[in-house]
């Protein structure tokens, strides 16, 4: 630190050092003034000295043993050095009576002296009768000395008084400041405490809600798949029936068109029958498999498979699929998974859009969906909810709130993640990373187009 530093920062103590004593000195003034202990009472205690030299240990030893009539004070004088050092201070209190100099360093002493007190446990009824002890003891020390003179007496007794209940004030003072001091402390770490119980109280609160709400969904996703498995096979023995007399049927006819229409209805019963399939998975899932799957042939022949239907709704799917390492992955999961986002997207788009479906290798040995489309988008506020089971943006009856619920499942079956940005008006990104099934030292270059 320089010089001029060590002076400001010196000139700044003083500054705060003065503007205490200051404070001190107008308290002090205030207080004799209201106790009316004027110079010409200090006088008349100093003019007592010799006689209370004469009669110290006298007085002394009588407080002392005032002091052994008590318990509480006399489990306080058991160790024989703590009597020594009190009967010390005693005769030195008794001494200071008379003469002392009452400016600032009187303040601070006797403030001293009510800190001591409660640090040694002793409550303020004690050192208060002590202070009345005091009196009691010298009153007749002082009227028997001053007997020639019983005006001067009178007034050394009354300068006495004054003197004692302005150190008694001071004391209980500093004993009640420390005592508050130490109370707002003790407030400060209750409040903590209190805070620091309420997030915990907060937090498991959240958690038990959250645990109550997962124990909730479990039981709906029961029930469902309960529901789920009944319905399939209900409708899978009708299913079976219609397969059958389809295929009789276009074993029957004999022209082309006849035989196109029942392929067809043979079709989309194996369409329905491959449905009711993925429904018994769902409500009771099978063990996984795990094969080397073409992931640009898979969303290829989903996007194909969903062709009609985007025709239907004015849909243009626009695809950028890069040639990828094999995924070791079940291929009926990852198909389920890719319809899920396929058919949300069309949904969100009911007056027609594009939908932009994207694959790429990324990292060392990585691949990277990209399903986006071009609807109303999704409110920011629920975003982060689109995951949780049953919950839609839909309206009610177009949407059961399952599908993202299934896909996110089956993304981190495959060590994957998937990541959403949405923005309203403008539409819904959903980008997946899936680790490939094996490492491949080259992925063959994308043919021409």
């Amino acid at each position: 630190m320089s010089g001029a530093a060590r002076r400001r920062a010196a000139g700044g103590g003083e500054m705060r050092y003065s503007r205490t004593m200051t404070s001190v000195k107008e308290d002090l003034d205030q207080r004799l003034a209201f106790l009316a202990l004027t110079g010409e009472d200090q006088r008349c205690l100093q003019e007592l000295r010799p006689l209370l030299e004469q009669h110290a240990d006298t007085l002394v030893g009588a407080f002392y043993r005032h002091l052994l009539s008590f318990e509480p004070t006399r489990a306080l004088l058991g160790d024989a050095a703590m009597k020594e050092r009190l009967l010390q201070k005693q005769r030195d209190y008794l001494l200071s009576l008379a003469g002392a100099s009452l400016d600032e360093e009187y303040v601070a002493e006797r403030a001293r002296i009510g800190e001591r007190h409660m640090e040694a446990g002793l409550e303020p009824r004690w050192y208060l009768g002590a202070y009345a002890l005091y009196f009691s003891l010298l009153a007749p020390v002082i009227f028997e000395g001053t007997r020639e003179d019983p005006v001067r007496g009178e007034r050394a007794v009354t300068a006495l008084l004054k003197v004692l209940m302005l150190d008694a004030q001071i004391a209980m003072e500093a004993y009640i400041e420390k005592r508050e001091r130490e109370l707002e402390y003790l407030n400060q770490e209750l409040a903590s405490m209190g805070r620091e119980l309420a997030r915990d109280y907060e937090e498991q609160s959240v958690e038990l809600r959250e645990t109550t709400r997962r124990a909730q969904v479990a039981e709906q996703l029961a029930s469902i798949a309960t529901l789920v498995a009944g319905l399939a096979h209900e409708i899978g023995t009708p299913m079976g029936v219609i397969r059958g007399h389809a295929e009789l049927l276009e074993s029957s006819v004999s022209d082309a068109r006849s035989r196109w229409r029942a392929q067809a209805i043979r079709e989309q019963i194996d369409r329905i029958s491959g449905i009711i399939q993925t429904l018994l998975n769902m409500a009771k899932p099978r063990e996984p498999v795990r094969i080397e799957v073409d992931l640009r042939t898979l969303i290829d022949d989903t996007l194909g498979f969903l062709g009609d239907k985007f025709r239907r709704r004015n849909i243009v799917a626009e695809r950028q699929l890069k040639i990828v390492p094999t995924l070791c992955g079940d291929p009926d999961r990852l198909q389920q998974l890719f319809l899920n986002l396929f058919l949300n997207a069309a949904d969100a788009m009911p007056q027609g859009g594009t939908l932009r479906v994207s694959l790429k290798p990324v990292g060392n040995n990585g691949m990277e969906v990209r399903v986006a489309d071009t609807g109303f988008g999704i409110p920011p506020e629920k975003l982060a909810q689109i995951f949780d089971p049953f919950f839609t943006t839909k309206i009610a009856g177009q949407g059961h709130g399952l599908g993202l619920v299934v896909a996110k499942g089956i993304i981190l079956d495959h060590e994957g993640s998937v990541d959403v940005r949405s923005e309203l008006g403008r539409g819904t990104e959903f980008q997946i990373t899936l680790p490939a099934g094996k490492p491949q030292s080259e992925v063959p270059a994308e043919p021409a187009t």
